[in-house]
């Protein structure tokens, strides 16, 4: 009798065996011939040195995936190959932790992204590779916030040089919030017509000091 592997569960099933996995595998069953298409062999499982034939896949009442194996027939020809062993099923689970892992730190992007977005324009692409991010959302989220200060900066510069009233706030954060206003504006076009990211200077700065305090290099960081 052949070892089922990982958390598996096989036990013998007419000519040939039951798996009950917990999770669903890469693999498909037979497809029975019809009336307009021939009959297709299921996956080729080599598994403790045999070949096999999933014919049937079913689910159980607790949602685990049953396979129904048999021995190959030798005259199927082999399609797709796959190995069902102790290292093919750890490799399994890696695989699945990395998915996790990526999600996670996909969605931690998500909520940050209004910080985020101000990091240079080549980490902002490195994170869509890796997480499936769109860099270009990312600069918007962060470059929003700030247009819409400077937008109401500019309004109070504007309504002070007609009134000449302050309301007790000091006209030098209007005038950061105009650089606000210029950069982000800068930022936001390209990035939406063309999905070009880029980060803030302030973010492209805060990023550099980290680099050499780190120790790492930040050759290549572009803003």
């Amino acid at each position: 009798m052949p070892a089922a592997h990982g958390e598996d569960l096989a036990s013998p099933a007419g000519e040939g065996w039951r798996l009950e996995c917990a999770r669903a595998k890469a693999w498909t069953p037979r497809s029975r011939a019809t009336r307009t298409s021939p009959e297709h062999p299921g996956t080729a499982v080599r598994w403790d040195g045999s070949l096999f034939e999933v014919v049937s896949l079913s689910r159980a009442a607790g949602g685990s995936v049953i396979y129904v194996l048999e021995p190959w027939a030798d005259s199927h020809t082999i399609r797709r190959l796959e190995e069902y062993s102790e290292e093919s099923e750890a490799a399994g689970r890696a695989d699945r932790m990395d998915q996790a892992r990526r999600a996670l730190r996909r969605r931690v992007l998500l909520v940050l992204s209004p910080l985020a977005g101000h990091l240079p324009a080549s980490v902002q692409e490195r994170w869509e590779r890796e997480y499936d991010v769109s860099a270009a959302f990312l600069t918007i989220a962060s470059a929003v916030p700030l247009l819409l200060y400077g937008a109401m900066c500019a309004l109070f510069l504007t309504i002070l040089g007609f009134t000449g009233a302050t309301f007790g706030i000091p006209v030098r954060w209007e005038i950061l919030g105009l650089y606000f206003l210029v950069e982000s504006g800068v930022r936001i076009g390209p990035a939406w017509s063309g999905s070009q990211p880029s980060g803030s200077l302030l973010g492209s700065a805060a990023y550099g000091v980290w680099l050499r305090a780190s120790g790492r290099s930040g050759a290549g960081a572009r803003p």
